[in-house]
């Protein structure tokens, strides 16, 4: 195990390199980056409610950007490889199949986490400029920002070993949305199950199958600044990463018995 150490960080550290020179994250950044400094606008119209408003905002623009990245880095992580053909150097040294799934993902996790980091120390920055309160919900926030990535991450790569950059894209975001939307489909499950209607069934199974997102949002703790116990973080994050690890052992699955040769 410790002799995989190297080749992972090494595939991490490729990736990594790979979306500096990628002139499109830059792009994207910008982007977030602009809404922050717009979302302030917007909270000063409110009014009594300009705090609320832009922690909201804020939290909303930056969870559309690092899920459109964390898709885009997912996604082509392994088509990077394989249009550029590296992939058949990569294989051809000594590196496992599992290793190279688990590296890609770290790498590209690690790529998002980094990016989820400055955007906070910008929110926070901004957060100070504006005299309002930086309070432990917004790191808890984050946090669960950041574990809803882990998931988005996991699903890009899962999606990119049999799939189309496209197919994995859409794939990968159609359950990002439906996996944001638990709450509002388990109520349309109970509307159903009052009517008998037999479309409920195919809910719960969606409900069953994808990652259930909304719990890993604390925009709500956020807004009306309601502590959020250790312990609620802690069966949030062993959520994410039973669910990344089930994603990834699927992957590695259909991965290695692709024929690159």
């Amino acid at each position: 195990m410790i002799a995989l150490v190297p080749q992972i960080g090494a595939l991490v550290k490729n990736t990594l390199l790979e979306t500096l020179r990628n002139k499109i994250l830059y792009a994207l950044f910008s982007f977030a980056v602009m809404a922050i400094g717009a979302t302030s606008a917007f909270g000063a119209l409110s009014l009594h409610q300009e705090e609320r408003v832009f922690n909201n905002l804020v939290l909303f623009a930056n969870v559309v950007f690092l899920a459109a990245l964390a898709i885009y880095q997912g996604v082509g992580a392994i088509h990077g490889d394989i249009s550029s053909r590296t992939i058949f150097t990569v294989l051809s040294k000594p590196v496992r199949r599992g290793t190279y799934i688990f590296g890609k993902y770290l790498g590209s996790f690690v790529t998002v986490a980094l990016a989820l980091v400055i955007l906070l120390a910008f929110k926070v920055g901004v957060t100070l400029f504006l005299d309002y309160t930086v309070t432990p919900q917004l790191f808890a926030a984050y946090y669960g920002v950041l574990l809803q990535l882990a998931i988005v991450v996991a699903l890009a790569i899962f999606f990119s070993t049999f799939c189309t950059q496209l197919l994995s894209a859409l794939f990968t975001f159609s359950i990002f949305l439906v996996g944001s939307l638990t709450p509002q489909l388990a109520e349309a499950s109970v509307a159903f199950a009052k009517t008998g209607n037999p479309v409920r069934y195919a809910i719960d199974v969606v409900l069953f199958v994808v990652p259930d997102l909304e719990k890993l949002n604390l925009s709500f703790e956020l807004t009306h600044r309601l502590d959020v116990p250790v312990s609620y973080l802690l069966t949030a994050t062993g959520y994410s990463a039973v669910y990344v690890a089930i994603l990834l052992i699927g992957a590695y699955v259909v991965f290695r018995k692709r024929d690159f040769y």
